[in-house]
């Protein structure tokens, strides 16, 4: 085989060994020589076979929950926006009460100590 995929017998072993991944241009060498679907050569069987289920459908399913859960996320991210600008307005409220306090509390001072 590592010869068919114009590899060294090392650089094999150590694919087979887990060590490099197969995930290269020589996966599809190996699934040309061995007539075998990439699929079948990454997960171990061939997925549209597996349990009688189609491939396609799992892949649209996937892509349509994908979508709903993207959209879930944009979703929260603005209402994470809008709390965030919401918990600004109010520490500015309570700034300006803070300083009309002072303020008050400075005049009846001023108005006590004449």
């Amino acid at each position: 085989m590592a010869y068919k995929l114009g590899m060294s017998l090392t650089a094999y072993r150590d694919f087979e060994k887990g060590g490099t991944s197969i995930l290269n241009g020589n996966l599809l060498k190996m699934a040309t020589f061995l007539e075998t679907p990439t699929e079948e050569l990454v997960l171990g069987y061939r997925p549209s076979q597996a349990d009688g289920v189609n491939i396609h459908k799992l892949q649209k399913e996937y892509s349509d929950k994908e979508g709903i859960l993207v959209g879930r996320i944009t979703s929260l991210e603005n209402l994470v926006r809008v709390k965030d600008q919401t918990i600004a307005d109010k520490n500015d409220i309570i700034a300006s009460k803070n300083e009309i306090i002072r303020m008050l509390k400075r005049m009846l001072a001023e108005r006590d100590s004449q």
